[in-house]
């Protein structure tokens, strides 16, 4: 049983990394490293900032999965590449944690 927990621990920790690769190949151009929409692309776009509690939606997993998986104005949708669990774990492992810290 131990090897096949190790297994487990180490696939999750796998796929959140390929999540973390996933943000960097599809989503850094416009939102930036850090998610303040100041991406290379991010102005000219619509790039929204990640960081700002105080737009619709936010707080919200369910609007941010589904604009991941539906996209939203200029940002295509990434239903294709990712499955739902798979959008929610992008917001709650990789784009919850920028969002959990104040802007400067």
């Amino acid at each position: 049983m131990v090897p096949a927990l190790a297994l487990l621990c180490a696939a999750r920790a796998a796929s959140a990394r390929d999540l973390r690769e996933f943000y960097r190949e599809r989503c850094v151009a416009c939102h930036g490293a850090d998610g303040s929409g100041r991406g290379p692309n991010g102005a000219r776009l619509g790039g929204g900032s990640l960081l700002d509690l105080r737009r619709p939606g936010r707080q919200e997993e369910s609007a941010l999965v589904a604009t991941i998986l539906r996209g939203r104005g200029a940002m295509p949708g990434f239903g294709r590449q990712l499955t739902e669990a798979e959008a929610r774990r992008l917001v709650g492992e990789v784009l919850r944690p920028p969002v959990g810290r104040k802007k400067r």
